[in-house]
């Protein structure tokens, strides 16, 4: 699992999410059915649901799907916030160092974390291919 391009892939949801807000209501309706609306439609997610259940076990995997969790439903909260037109809320979730940046950087720890477990050879069952 190359987990730098899934990292690259929710930083694309803060952009989908910040082009929403400037987008017309087309635009803001087709957040909510985007792939960020549920933790298992990335790359990363299904890595988690699936192959991941090898880690079970491991609270390095625990915490990253906490955090991916977490980052999904924080991505859903600002979707449907910029869905329903409620833009200065949204605006204030994704500001800098706001609820969807702190929620970008525990999912980022978190992938680092598990990736040092899997360096230090305590995978159970070999490396993540």
């Amino acid at each position: 699992m190359p987990f730098d391009n899934t990292l690259e892939e929710h930083r694309l949801t803060g952009v989908a999410l910040r082009n929403g807000m400037l987008g017309g209501m087309h635009e803001r309706v087709g957040l909510v059915t985007s792939a960020f609306a549920n933790e298992r439609c990335c790359a990363l997610g299904r890595w988690i649901h699936e192959d991941g259940v090898r880690w079970e076990d491991a609270p390095e995997l625990q915490q990253l799907k906490l955090a991916h969790a977490s980052f999904h439903t924080i991505a859903l909260v600002i979707a449907i916030s910029i869905t329903q037109g409620r833009l200065a809320e949204a605006a204030v979730m994704l500001e800098p160092d706001a609820l969807f940046e702190n929620a970008a950087r525990m999912l980022a720890h978190a992938v680092s974390r598990f990736e040092n477990r899997l360096v230090t050879g305590a995978a159970p069952h070999g490396r993540i291919h």
